[in-house]
């Protein structure tokens, strides 16, 4: 997931996904400990598999090993073991880099990819305590997923269709709403499935996703671009900041744009 979402964020600024290469930092504790090594050994084998499949190669990377200290009690504690992931891409014209932030009112907002949404290892988990049993774990990546990043940097491309684009990461669908509308002092209205529930749709995670804002007259080209991926139209740019969600016609929520720039720039302690 950490490798898709490195892709991810390359893709939607722009960069060639045939043209990705990637490095890796690993933060672990004592690799003599069987516990440490197994899972220092489990996540190298997801950076190989990520590699693989988004054809992406290591080019370099940096390793951290022994991060445990002693409690005055004398016993042993280790951070927990941390990935990180970093991609560099290859944009070959910087006009056509792109950015997050609304620019059109009246310009529809898709959401792109396979979209699957769960609890599970989820921000909104960790804040309100949802019990890890209680909660399917996010999905990982779709093996279809290089494909329609492809598509997405070829419609990105052309320049006449795709206004901004963002990543689905921590927090989910709500956040990197939230986040264009913050970045664009623009509003956004959001329209939920009538079958989908509220709070996993908004707060749930996933991989793999895009919100994409597609320009006022190309919604046809962009669905029919698309026609072989996950699309769904889920709502229109509009010209005051206000975020505003709804289902079945109904107002679930409306915030103004100041209050999230606001809550997002409180600290959380």
């Amino acid at each position: 997931c950490v490798v898709d979402e490195a892709v991810r964020n390359a893709v939607a600024a722009g960069a060639d996904p045939d043209r990705i290469a990637l490095l890796d930092n690993f933060c672990w504790g004592d690799p003599l400990r069987p516990e440490t090594m197994w899972s220092l050994l489990e996540a190298a084998r997801g950076c190989y598999d990520g590699a693989i499949r988004n054809r992406a190669p290591f080019i370099s990377g940096k390793d951290s090993f022994n991060n445990e200290f002693l409690t005055r009690s004398g016993q042993r504690q280790s951070i927990p073991p941390s990935l990180l992931i970093s991609a560099i891409g290859y944009l070959a014209d910087v006009a056509q880099a792109m950015s997050m932030d609304l620019k059109q009112p009246g310009a529809t907002c898709y959401l792109l990819g396979e979209f699957s949404p769960a609890f599970g290892g989820s921000h909104f988990a960790r804040l309100f305590g949802i019990p890890a049993q209680g909660s399917r774990q996010a999905p990982l990546p779709s093996p279809l997923a290089p494909a329609l990043y492809r598509a997405l940097h070829q419609v990105i491309e052309q320049g006449s269709i795709v206004n901004a684009c963002h990543d689905l990461s921590e927090g989910g669908l709500a956040v990197a709403a939230a986040e264009m509308c913050i970045a664009g002092q623009l509003g956004l209205s959001l329209e939920l499935p009538d079958d989908s529930d509220p709070w996993v749709w908004l707060f749930g995670e996933t991989a793999g996703c895009f919100l994409v804002e597609v320009k006022a007259g190309a919604e046809a080209a962009f669905e029919a671009h698309f026609e072989a991926h996950p699309v769904l139209r889920l709502g229109s740019v509009r010209p005051h900041p206000g975020f505003h969600v709804s289902q079945a016609g109904q107002l679930l929520f409306t915030l103004p744009v100041n209050k999230l720039a606001q809550a997002w720039r409180t600290p959380l302690v």
